[in-house]
């Protein structure tokens, strides 16, 4: 009920001010003949609906035009969207189809700096059955994870052998989150055969 009564004060005390001025135009429209006063009521309701349209449905409708016109573009672009779509849904099926063939080390190699592995940390050698040998020295383990699964995801390579200890420091303290060790990788098809 607060709320009703304080909103019921603000209107009085908003329309105390223009109650002498609305006293003056009552007086006047009463002292108007009938068919004046049917005039009157007219031009208000008239200029009522100009004002709803203008305030209200003018927008509503200009909204509408633009919008239809922006229709084609927006429909252009989703067709664009879905096209692209389709063909990076297709380079990923063809990405995740398996190598026929081993990757060069160049390449294995500028991955493996790129996932963080700095070149002093590691030493890439060829092992048995076309396969490679990654040797690890104080390598971050983190890293290497994260590109032993890129590897099996983008080269469709395989881990045939994996020998990884925790480094040590010249004391025999275990580092944090760093491995020595070797990990063999093989093709797809050499894996499969084994």
């Amino acid at each position: 009920m607060k709320p009703l009564y304080r909103l019921q004060a603000a209107w009085r005390s908003a329309r105390k001010p223009l109650d002498p001025a609305l006293a003056r135009a009552r007086q006047r429209y009463q002292a108007l003949a009938p068919r004046e006063r049917r005039l009157v009521s007219g031009a208000a309701v008239l200029l009522g609906a100009a004002i709803v349209f203008v305030g209200l449905i003018e927008p509503a409708l200009n909204t509408v035009r633009k919008l239809q016109a922006e229709l084609p573009g927006l429909r252009t672009q989703a067709a664009a969207v879905a096209d692209l779509t389709t063909q990076a849904s297709a380079l990923r099926q063809r990405t995740a189809a398996p190598a026929a063939a081993m990757p060069a080390k160049a390449e294995l190699a500028a991955s493996l700096e790129r996932a963080g592995l700095p070149a002093g940390q590691w030493a890439l050698d060829d092992a048995q059955d076309g396969g490679v040998a990654l040797s690890l020295d104080q390598a971050p383990s983190s890293a290497l994870m994260r590109w032993l699964d890129g590897a099996g995801r983008d080269w469709g390579l395989a881990i045939s052998q994996v020998d990884l200890t925790r480094a040590a420091n010249a004391n025999g303290r275990p580092l944090p989150g760093l491995v020595n060790g070797k990990v063999v990788l093989m093709p797809p098809q050499a894996a499969g055969s084994r």
